[in-house]
């Protein structure tokens, strides 16, 4: 027998802190009976009873809504009870207490949710949607997460399992039968097969990326020489004085994160040291995280102080490849490179430089801006938008977790070794393990194949009480 088959959970569901109504939940085979004792008599399924919540010695805790749930149609496949009471945290544990006497337990984080995966209520990828609702702080996030609730996620993964397995039936039948007289699938069939397969994971996978950053966040890092402007723009851009600011040349010493919002899309911007030779070991190892948060990032805001340029645009280039060239980074020109020309405010003819700037042969978007005076900021933000259209955000993403995208490349490599294999017309029987150990590390994203380790992991990042 399981542990939930065992025990009956409760815990507080609201957010601690004072509110007009707080909500405990209990679930689990004793529920009907904790439900006859704290109540008094024998909800009826699904109906909102306004009702006393009583003690041991029958006093009055406090009046609310009581409503019971019967298992499997409840959130967690098990007999569910909602008590809805006043908001008044001591006035909770009092009523949690009495729960507790009664034969229940404190849940673990996540574990109602935990229940309703195991008891099939909803598959493991569903069940992380739940937290990532909960957490979502953008529109896009929620709209995101919502869908995956739904089965947005789980159902092309659904899809690509249901056309690896009749490439698998094709091929065992290939290997099973090949002494038969029957007509069999060809190699250039399964290899057409292999491939359809490949394509559609290649589409899931392009989507669960873009999940991932509705989730996480686009990851924009402010690069750049040292006092180049580039703490003055992340205050800019934050609309606070997130950054300390100061004349002095490598005044950044540490990485410094903050999170906008661009029209839903949550965009985290990461402040950096200025890049150069330094032999102060402070600088350096700031110097050092900079490099590393340049090389993980979505997009690079390369900010170039406009007095360097000497008047002449054309100087540009060389800044941009002796910045390149000088720390090693692969900056990979429009799809994650933007230059910053700052501080606008101390030129007085930049709009004839502005002109001879666009002229310049470079394919990297070159954005004018002011920090100080926050001119251009509007185009900046813009700007963030066109990158976040390079990752299609539409009305049919779903948000998606590391751990899919990592399950997602493993299953690819494993499909790319079978349709090698099957351009060399090579032992069907190792195609066959290919595509079976292909399909089995996409069932781990919607949990039909997971470990212990895995689920306390996943769930253990739930709040309480859900």
């Amino acid at each position: 027998m399981s542990l939930s088959e065992e025990t009956t959970i409760c815990a507080i569901s609201t957010p601690p802190g004072r509110g007009s109504v707080g909500i405990i939940r209990v679930s689990g085979p004793k529920t009907s009976a904790i439900s006859m004792k704290i109540l008094g008599f024998k909800p009826e399924i699904r109906y909102a009873h306004t009702c006393q919540f009583l003690n041991q010695d029958q006093s009055v805790i406090d009046i609310g809504i009581a409503i019971f749930f019967e298992g499997p149609n409840s959130y967690t496949g098990e007999d569910t009870l909602e008590l809805q009471c006043h908001g008044s945290l001591p006035l909770l544990n009092e009523i949690l207490n009495r729960l507790l006497s009664l034969g229940a337990v404190i849940a673990r984080p996540g574990e109602f949710t935990e229940r309703s995966f195991l008891n099939g209520k909803m598959d493991l990828a569903q069940a992380e949607a739940v937290a990532d609702l909960i957490e979502a702080g953008t529109e896009q996030q929620a709209k995101s997460a919502s869908r995956t609730l739904r089965g947005a996620f789980s159902d092309r993964i659904k899809k690509m399992q249901e056309q690896l397995t009749k490439t698998r039936i094709n091929v065992e039948a290939a290997i099973d039968f090949s002494d038969e007289d029957l007509e069999l699938s060809s190699n250039e069939t399964i290899l057409n097969m292999v491939t359809e397969c490949l394509t559609d994971l290649d589409t899931v996978f392009t989507k669960a990326k873009q999940g991932v950053i509705i989730k996480e966040g686009l990851r924009v890092v402010i690069a750049g020489y040292p006092n180049s402007g580039k703490s003055t723009l992340l205050n800019a851009i934050s609309g606070e004085d997130a950054a300390i600011v100061t004349e002095i040349p490598g005044t950044t010493r540490d990485i410094l994160n903050i999170e906008v919002s661009v029209r839903g899309i949550p965009i985290n911007i990461t402040d950096t040291a200025g890049l150069r030779e330094t032999k102060d070991p402070v600088e350096l190892e700031g110097v050092r995280r900079a490099q590393e948060a340049i090389m993980v990032a979505d997009h690079i805001l390369f900010v170039v102080d406009i007095t360097t340029l000497n008047n002449q645009p054309r100087n540009l280039r060389d800044v941009l490849t002796s910045f390149s060239d000088d720390f090693s980074l692969k900056l990979n020109s429009k799809k994650n490179l933007t230059i910053v020309v700052n501080k606008l405010d101390l030129i007085e003819s930049y709009g004839i430089f502005a002109e001879e700037l666009q002229a310049v042969d470079i394919e990297i978007p070159v954005i004018g801006i002011s920090a100080r005076t926050e001119e251009g900021l509007d185009n900046l933000r813009e700007q963030f938008l066109k990158v976040s259209d390079h990752l299609h955000f539409t009305e049919d993403n779903f948000s998606a977790r590391t751990r899919h995208i990592s399950a997602l490349e493993v299953a690819k490599s494993h499909l790319k070794k079978a349709q090698k294999l099957a351009e060399e017309s090579i032992d069907l029987e190792l195609i066959a393990e290919e595509l079976r150990l292909s399909q089995l590390v996409m069932g781990s994203i919607t949990g039909e194949l997971t470990s212990d380790d895995l689920l306390g992991e996943i769930f253990g990042s739930f709040c309480v009480g859900k």
